[in-house]
């Protein structure tokens, strides 16, 4: 009897252990992958009604579980009119991680493509802590450098003009954080000229989503500085998942006004991304080019 309640027990146990881990797999799963990744679309194909497919490609902005989901506001506001989005996005990938991923953007047929990748190539710069948790997590090959940021950024380029139809659009890089006079910020102006002149060479429009946001800015704000340190990354995911925040409440819990740990896009700067896409997307092909 003894053996048979053991046995019981222990078989409880083990159902319950695998009913954890099932349940937290699930509840993992939208962050290595979203939801509405390529894959996911190459298994059921385009919808009956799509007249226009967009793949939007990236790091953890474009990915939506770290940042607002800008993404779901392009539904909102296009889903309804024949608009369809793929979400090409993962989070902590540099430039040459999504060039490894192109095959499956390409697979897609998309009918546009938008690009926002290269903060994580300015953080990589940085150094320790950055660039070994890079390697580590995300297998880069080189040490980072704004010339293999630019390599890479004109191969996927350079591809989706050759191996697809779509239309395209680079959108420029935020700010990391908001002290707009500090070195970081001032790398990134540096990649974003590198990105302005690529796209003038290939013809592509430039969505200005940094002056967008820097616009955005209060003027008489004294944001705090960007250390480059990663605590306040598991701040936001904490106050997001456990204390259930808006983007908005934990970026101005953390003393910003867009960004909600001097990386991710709160609420408020996600509308800008939507906005832009959607103004591209409907305009006439050739209404936005390139800065010249």
């Amino acid at each position: 009897m003894r053996l048979l309640v053991r046995g019981a027990i222990v078989a409880v146990l083990v159902t319950g252990a695998a009913l954890a881990a099932r349940t937290a797999a699930r509840a993992l799963a939208p962050w290595r992958v979203p939801a509405d990744s390529p894959a996911v679309f190459l298994a059921h194909g385009r919808a009956p009604a799509t007249r226009t497919l967009v793949v939007c490609a990236g790091d953890s902005i474009t990915h939506g579980v770290m940042s607002a989901d800008y993404l779901g506001l392009l539904r909102g506001r296009l889903g309804g009119d024949g608009y369809e989005f793929v979400n090409a996005g993962i989070n902590g990938n540099l430039a040459w991680n999504v060039l490894q991923r192109l095959d499956d953007v390409v697979a897609c047929r998309p009918d546009a493509v938008t690009l926002l990748v290269g903060s994580n190539d300015v953080l990589a710069t940085q150094g320790p802590p950055w660039e070994p948790m890079y390697r580590r997590q995300q297998h880069i090959p080189v040490t980072p450098t704004r010339s293999w940021y630019v390599e890479n950024l004109r191969e996927i380029i350079d591809r989706l003009l050759a191996e697809t139809g779509a239309r395209l659009a680079i959108l420029d890089l935020p700010p990391l954080g908001e002290d707009l006079d500090s070195e970081i910020n001032g790398r990134v102006g540096e990649y974003n000229a590198a990105l302005r002149e690529i796209a003038t060479e290939k013809g592509i429009p430039v969505l200005p989503l940094h002056d967008r946001l820097v616009a955005l800015l209060p003027a008489d704000g004294t944001p705090p500085p960007f250390e480059g340190r990663r605590g306040l990354m598991g701040s936001a995911i904490f106050r997001r998942l456990v204390l259930r925040r808006s983007w908005d409440e934990i970026a101005e819990a953390h003393g910003l006004a867009l960004l909600t740990d001097h990386l991710h896009l709160n609420d408020r700067a996600a509308a800008v991304v939507a906005e832009l896409i959607a103004d591209w997307l409907v305009s006439p092909e050739d209404a936005l080019r390139a800065p010249g």
